[in-house]
């Protein structure tokens, strides 16, 4: 992804997420949400969010990452969820397999396409599924 992008996806995530960590690690962008809500129904009520932005615009994102690690409060299986992940902010981290509903197509008006922050807001989709 080139520079210019890049800062302007980080800038659109923090007009929402204004304490998102940004990391660079082994050539891999990441990106850490110290507090994300999650629904009723799971072990706790709020978790880190972890997440990578693609090398290329095009690219879909794919997955993120949460700790503490969850749990239906109900018990049961969580489908497409890996209980051990590591991230750069450590190995505590579960990950939830999720791809962007949409199709990922990016514009070069930031806001008019896909963007991260979009994918981002998706977790609550997938959270919001209790399954």
């Amino acid at each position: 992804m080139d520079a210019e992008r890049l800062q302007q996806e980080l800038e659109l995530l923090r007009t929402v997420y204004p304490d998102l960590e940004y990391c660079h690690d082994e050539d891999v962008h990441w990106v850490r949400i110290p507090r994300y809500p999650v629904p009723t129904g799971w072990s706790c009520s709020e978790v880190e969010i972890a997440f990578r932005i693609p090398d290329e615009t095009g690219q879909a994102p794919y997955a993120f990452f949460v700790r503490p690690r969850l749990h239906l409060a109900a018990g049961g299986t969580i489908s497409n969820y890996t209980e051990v992940a590591s991230t750069p902010w450590g190995s505590d981290f579960a990950q939830f397999s999720w791809s962007p509903l949409e199709q990922w197509l990016p514009k070069a008006e930031i806001r008019a396409g896909a963007n991260m922050l979009n994918f981002a807001r998706s977790f609550a989709d997938r959270l919001a599924d209790l399954s």
